[in-house]
């Protein structure tokens, strides 16, 4: 059961765009014993007051205004990644409270100096991470916990979501930094199409990392198209947790995502249904104590035991958890916050993936819990992604972590963001001038 604070977190929403009117939106009703919601903040005007309407909070149109007018003791931060490091750097010079979005910020000198200025102001600042809360990934937790499968020492992810929410996963379910990455990356030319009205593809990058723990956990996590365009594997993947007397499996529902092809002179026409079907998951394990046909010394090969995952509902329909049916009982991980709102695919899981870090994110402010996934795992988690691209700069070599110093693949990446925006990104008053929209 998860605390109440006495009084809940004054709460500002920056940012009132289709993430935070989708996703963000409908879950303040059922926050309301942790969170209160008292201002939205956004340049567009309408989409301000729009929001800041609907959840009955005041609307500003920059930040400067709505700290200086006081009344707020957090944010969380829904907007472009490029301004992630600016405003949680004026948040914490101004002692709020901030959570941002992932990804957390474009470079490791960001993310060091976000970590910095919270700790030097005093405030709790953290990353909108909620991948390592899906109920499989909670699953996987709960039976590494429970030894049925014994020991697992291997993880094979195939176009689930490798980058920044990935690496997050594998933190929190071993439970200890990694001590080395290797990775290598492939780009080809594709048929151009439009994941959306924003999005624009005409290439197609395949990434391939391979993760080791110190405790001999591997991690392989490879992706090229997560969205399922052009055909590709189905979301959310295909990914495997190897025991050593058996498995955990995950297989995506299918899916065809919704996307625009190009045609002559621009004209887009949509291609892709946008239609899902069952998502699948079952534990294979070689239970060798039922098993009559082998001795000791000779056991089976094959899994003789085959348990369905399966996650479950409450009588109004909202996700309550995860479990499975193993000879002699049943693997189970309970939902702790359950949503009211059952409607779509967002609130039967999603939803609470992303209620559970702002959740996290209020019992931390109030000193009731420690966060789950603090500044520290955020900082390592971008430590994971730098190290992952200094290895593909250094043809595949292990890079160790973690990190020191400078690394040229951060020095590429603020070279092209000045370029792109004619700005330091690293100037806090600079990168808060700007105004972007969905990239």
């Amino acid at each position: 059961m998860l605390p109440y604070p006495k009084e809940p977190v004054r709460l500002a929403l920056i940012g009132a765009g289709h993430r935070s009117n989708t996703i963000y939106k409908p879950l303040f009703e059922d926050l309301k014993p942790w969170i209160s919601l008292v201002a939205v903040c956004d340049p567009i005007r309408e989409h301000a007051d729009a929001l800041a309407q609907e959840l009955g909070a005041r609307p500003y149109y920059d930040i400067q205004t709505m700290v200086r007018d006081g009344g707020i003791e957090a944010a969380v931060v829904v907007a472009p990644i490029p301004l992630h490091h600016a405003y949680s750097v004026y948040l914490s010079q101004h002692k709020i409270h901030n959570l941002i979005e992932t990804m957390w910020c474009n470079t490791l000198s960001q993310a060091r100096d976000m970590v910095k200025q919270a700790k030097e102001n005093g405030v709790v600042t953290g990353v909108c991470e909620n991948f390592y809360r899906y109920p499989i990934d909670r699953f996987a937790q709960t039976l590494k916990k429970h030894g049925y499968i014994g020991d697992i020492r291997r993880i094979f992810s195939y176009n689930d979501h490798t980058g920044y929410h990935s690496n997050s996963r594998w933190l929190v379910f071993a439970q200890e930094d990694p001590q080395w990455i290797s990775a290598m990356e492939h780009d080809m030319q594709v048929t151009p199409y439009y994941e959306s009205k924003e999005r624009y593809w005409d290439h197609e990058l395949f990434r391939s990392r391979f993760i080791s723990f110190p405790s001999g956990l591997m991690v392989i996590d490879q992706a090229a198209n997560i969205k399922g365009m052009l055909g590709r594997q189905v979301r959310p993947g295909y990914t495997e947790w190897h025991g050593t007397r058996g498995a955990l499996v995950q297989q995506g529902g299918r899916y065809e995502a919704p996307h625009y092809r190009v045609l002559d002179n621009n004209h887009r026409t949509e291609v892709g249904t946008g239609v899902h079907s069952e998502w699948t998951a079952e534990i294979r394990c070689c239970d060798y104590e039922d098993s009559l046909a082998f001795t000791d010394d000779i056991r089976p090969a094959k899994p003789n035991v085959i348990s369905k995952v399966e996650r479950y509902y409450n009588d109004e329909g909202a996700y309550a958890g995860i479990r499975a049916a193993i000879p002699g009982g049943t693997i189970d991980y309970a939902n702790p916050i359950v949503m009211k709102n059952s409607g779509s695919h967002y609130f039967k899981e999603y939803g609470v993936c992303v209620a559970g870090h702002l959740v996290d994110f209020a019992l931390r402010i109030r000193g009731l819990k420690d966060s789950e996934f603090d500044e520290k795992k955020a900082l390592m988690s971008m430590m994971m992604e730098v190290a992952a691209r200094e290895s593909v700069l250094q043809k595949g070599a292990q890079i160790a972590l973690p990190l020191e110093g400078e690394q040229e693949s951060d020095e590429l990446t603020l070279k092209r963001l000045r370029s792109l925006y004619g700005v330091d990104p690293m100037d806090v008053e600079a990168v808060m001038a700007l105004k972007l929209g969905k990239p």
